[in-house]
């Protein structure tokens, strides 16, 4: 191979085999190794790029053949490009990656079958690109991907049958391609995938059959799409990525929230089905009379899309809302409430006027704003808000259960940690009931509260 005629910005002055490795020396420093420079050549030994070298571009090492052990990518380069290495089936030794790294193009290592061992992405990389590793038969162990990588692209992983035990993909991924680790038959166990998880391709671990199940922590576009495991579930929080285009049904999901109150709001994406036995009660908002808003118990399925006042039912802080095969839905039906919209969000969301809910009121939105540049107040997600004009409406909302005495009463009693819960016979409650409650509250004050 005559590689002096190549122009690299310096005359080759060496091209030969030093202790079994590949050495090419310049008459000048170079910092790139340029597209197709060495495609198709035949190199002897292990491959050694200078310490100049920063980017190794476009198919620069292509098809090579000859080379043997490992590949040592030296601490100065940043970029490998496109097809770098595509199909240097020769190497039969480590793939070692510098934490200089920052980009690798796609197919930069496709076909290269012969690497051994463990691989080890930088954290300095943020994008593994279409292709990058297909076909490393070799590659085995564990996969961890740094916290650095966002993006996983089309068939990044696919086809690496020697990777085995688990794999594991931090909270940085927004997007896995399409195939991105289809045929990866040796990792085994149940996959995690992050809260910041905004797309996931079709088919991505399709013949990953050692995988059992995948939980996800957001609610990307691609769920419902077929993703080669059968069983999905879903652990939401306030902290989770929710696409608009989220589809289809997943075998379980949840949602999980502290409330430091007694009262809050809530809206989901997928229904719920009440027992009776939960450690909460939704409501409605039937109607507003004067400065009080009358709620109504629900009961049985509560669609997905509806907004609803919740109440803790008892001490318990952090609530589970949870569902089976439940079919997920991300339209949110607004409730008009006289000449306001009771609606809701499923991210955070700032709202300029109406009322939100705090500390077991509703309260004017105009008022909480203050004075000085404060413009709009932040409703978090999964949580529901009274949207319309309030400037001269009353500060605060209380909130009565239809049917009991006076909203103030009934709030007191049913809000006192300590209340105890009696029916008419005197047989004590664990909680109150439909009908009539006798409350004794921790005052001493007794009350009759209706529940209808």
């Amino acid at each position: 191979m005559d590689i002096s005629k190549r122009n690299f910005g310096a005359k080759v002055v060496a091209h030969e085999v030093v202790d079994g490795k590949c050495v090419i020396e310049f008459d000048a420093p170079i910092t790139k190794i340029p597209m197709n420079a060495f495609r198709k050549k035949k190199l002897t030994g292990n491959l050694v790029i200078p310490n100049s070298i920063t980017t190794i571009e476009k198919s620069a090492f292509y098809g090579c053949t000859g080379l043997s052990g490992n590949l040592t990518i030296p601490n100065s380069v940043t970029t490998i490009g496109e097809s770098a290495f595509l199909k240097c089936s020769g190497f039969t030794g480590n793939l070692t990656i510098p934490n200089s790294v920052k980009t690798i193009e796609k197919l930069a290592f496709r076909g290269c079958t012969g690497f051994k061992g463990d691989l080890t992405i930088p954290n300095s990389v943020t994008t593994i690109g279409e292709s990058v590793f297909f076909g490393c038969t070799g590659l085995s162990g564990n996969l961890t991907i740094p916290n650095s990588v966002t993006t996983i692209g089309e068939t990044a992983f696919s086809n690496c049958i020697g990777f085995t035990g688990n794999l594991t993909i931090p909270n940085s991924v927004t997007t896995i391609g399409n195939f991105a680790f289809s045929y990866c038959t040796g990792f085994t166990g149940d996959l995690s995938l992050p809260k910041s998880l905004e797309v996931v391709g079709s088919r991505s671990f399709e013949f990953c059959n050692k995988i059992q199940s995948i939980k996800f922590q957001s609610l990307p576009e691609g769920i419902s799409g077929y993703l080669g495991v059968r069983t999905k579930t879903v652990s939401l929080s306030d902290d989770s990525y929710i696409s608009d285009m989220a589809r289809g049904t997943v075998n379980e999901i949840s949602y999980t929230r502290v409330m430091t109150s007694n009262w809050g709001t809530l809206v989901l994406p997928y229904p719920l089905k009440l027992t009776g036995e939960e450690p909460y009660r939704l409501y409605s908002i039937d109607n507003m009379t004067g400065e009080e808003l009358v709620l109504k118990q629900l009961e049985g399925v509560v669609d997905a899309g509806t907004a609803c006042v919740v109440k803790r039912n008892g001490s318990e802080a952090e609530l589970t809302f949870g569902a089976n095969k439940a079919a997920l839905k991300m339209a949110i039906d607004d409730q008009p409430m006289d000449g306001m919209n009771f609606r809701g969000t499923y991210w955070t969301k700032d709202v300029a006027d109406g009322y939100i809910i705090a500390k077991d009121c509703f309260w004017n939105v105009e008022k909480l704003k203050g004075v000085g540049s404060v413009t709009a107040v932040k409703v978090r997600p999964f949580r529901a808000w009274l949207d319309g004009t309030s400037a001269n409406a009353p500060a605060q909302l209380s909130m009565r259960i239809d049917g009991s005495t006076t909203g103030i009463d009934a709030i007191d009693a049913l809000n006192d940690a300590e209340a105890e819960y009696y029916d008419l016979s005197g047989k004590r409650l664990v909680e109150p009931q439909r009908g009539v409650n006798i409350v004794r509250m921790k005052s001493g004050k007794t009350k009759k509260i209706i529940i209808k």
